[in-house]
């Protein structure tokens, strides 16, 4: 029984990215809600969590592993990975 008023729900991948993307999708058509982005956020957290990689994705991935909570995760991530990550967002870095 968990005391302080938390859920935990047990997903696998494939349900838990369907459910990140149809979080995605709510948010991009202009919800406005703050628990559905923290709940976004913290989906795509241990999603990158569970699947890993090799690269960026696997430094990443590595980082959401590590972090306690979700706080300490894009803490982390945006100290050692922020300028790589922003340098990819630019626009002139995008495929068209």
């Amino acid at each position: 029984m968990v005391e302080d008023g938390t859920v935990e729900l047990r997903l696998s991948l494939k349900e838990a990215q369907a459910l990140h993307a149809l979080l995605e999708g709510l948010l991009e058509d202009g919800e406005e809600d703050p628990h559905l982005e923290r709940s976004y956020r913290l989906l795509g957290w241990r999603i990158l969590a569970a699947k890993g990689g090799s690269g960026l994705t696997g430094r990443m991935a590595r980082l959401a592993r590590e972090a306690k909570d979700l706080e300490e995760y894009e803490k982390t991530r945006d100290r050692e990975l922020g300028p790589i990550l922003e340098g990819l967002e630019r626009g002139e870095n995008r495929d068209p």
